[in-house]
């Protein structure tokens, strides 16, 4: 019972955030910015289904109906629904891996920006990886997992998915970021979905806003997730290298457009919100 109430009393509080968050968020109709308006329509929108996905959502559902347990060593700030180290595949598919909606915005937003280079921050079972690597097949993919064994079953996923512009790393955040950032491609998109600690996610952003220029991206999972994330979110958008965010609530998004561009904080009302609050 415990645990029922407390993952009720997350939801409860989700909820309530999101309430605030439609106060003051837009809807697309209401973006004066044509990049923006753009932007929405075409990448953070729903799109028209794509061959990409079917293998990945084959193997989602493999997965769902997987009940072996792992022991999770998670060297971030843990799971706001799990107490326990010991959990399933099945539960990690459901509550750590993207909703269908949110990976599918995420494939269509790397298939819009065309990177060079995509760094994901917090593998889990890989397929959120797999719709990043599936959406530009020419990019280096980059994803870095903490958790030994997470790692393992996300190896073993990709591989299955035959994605061979992936570079899986089973390491800590800290240790891998200085190569990665020295070896940088642009345009670039960073996906950072991991730890949920404010120090430690600002540290993780920080060395690539820098480089944030032209189509780039920086892509922050779970930017309500706790006050710490709020708070680190509010900081990395009001830097001044940043001149456009987006905060859809559950994701926000970081750009530096070029050019004629004043500083833009939007709040976006989105429909695949639901997706996220039955994760």
């Amino acid at each position: 019972m415990p645990g029922k109430q407390t993952h009720i009393s997350v939801q409860a509080r989700f909820y309530f955030q999101y309430l605030q968050h439609l106060l003051h968020a837009k809807s697309r109709y209401q973006i004066h910015s044509p990049w923006v308006y753009q932007l929405i329509e075409q990448a953070l929108r729903g799109g028209v289904q794509d061959p990409a996905w079917e293998p990945i959502e084959r193997l989602r559902h493999q997965l769902l109906r997987d009940h072996r347990l792992i022991e999770v060593d998670d060297p971030g700030a843990g799971s706001r629904i799990h107490a326990t180290r010991r959990r399933s595949i099945s539960q990690i598919a459901r509550t750590a891996a993207k909703p269908v909606p949110l990976a599918r915005m995420l494939f269509q937003l790397c298939r819009y920006v065309q990177p060079a280079m995509v760094i994901e921050l917090g593998t889990s079972l890989g397929l959120t990886t797999a719709y990043l690597a599936a959406a530009v097949p020419d990019a280096r993919v980059i994803t870095v997992e903490g958790s030994k064994a997470i790692a393992a079953e996300a190896c073993r996923n990709l591989q299955l998915l035959r994605l061979h512009n992936v570079d899986f790393r089973q390491a800590l955040f800290a240790d891998v970021l200085p190569e990665i950032r020295a070896t940088l491609r642009e345009p670039f998109l960073l996906f950072v979905d991991g730890d949920h600690r404010y120090a430690s996610t600002r540290a993780y952003v920080e060395p690539f806003l820098s480089a944030l220029d032209g189509d780039s991206c920086v892509v922050m999972d779970d930017i309500h997730w706790s006050r710490e994330m709020t708070e680190a979110w509010n900081s990395l958008r009001n830097d001044s290298r940043v001149n456009l965010s987006i905060d859809v609530f559950f994701m926000g998004f970081l750009f530096h457009r070029t050019g004629r561009w004043q500083v833009e904080h939007y709040a976006l009302r989105y429909p695949g919100i639901l997706a996220w609050f039955r994760r």
